[in-house]
């Protein structure tokens, strides 16, 4: 492979470029809410699956990324792409859910705090 990831990464590049230019006027007049129980439970199906598929993404690249260069991925890259390679996003959206569901008060709880403490740390075998 003659480029190696490098036009992965440009075509990353292009998308954020592309998205912010899109968004920039709407984004200054209603900033991007942080993804808590409140933003989790109003989003759509689809919507979650595109949050968590996003994310999902970005955190593999990294650990491809840094195993091909001999580096050791972070903590919560590592436990996240271990903990969750059999996980579907159906699954995954479903367990996030059922942690707001049962947990009223803590809906200002991040939904990476949710994946991180309450997914992934129980399932993985680190």
């Amino acid at each position: 492979m003659k480029y190696g990831y490098s036009w992965i990464f440009f075509l990353i590049g292009l998308i954020i470029l592309s998205a912010e230019v899109c968004y920039a006027q709407e984004t200054m007049q209603h900033p991007a809410p942080d993804v808590d129980g409140k933003v989790w439970m109003a989003s759509t199906e689809q919507e979650k699956r595109a949050f968590l598929f996003g994310a999902s993404s970005a955190l593999v690249l990294e650990y491809h990324v840094r195993e091909k260069h001999s580096e050791q991925p972070s903590r919560f890259v590592k436990g996240w792409v271990e903990a969750l390679k059999d996980m579907s996003w159906a699954t995954l959206a479903n367990k996030i859910d059922a942690y707001y569901r049962n947990n009223p008060t803590k809906m200002d709880k991040q939904v990476f705090d949710v994946i991180w403490h309450e997914i992934v740390m129980p399932n993985w075998k680190n």
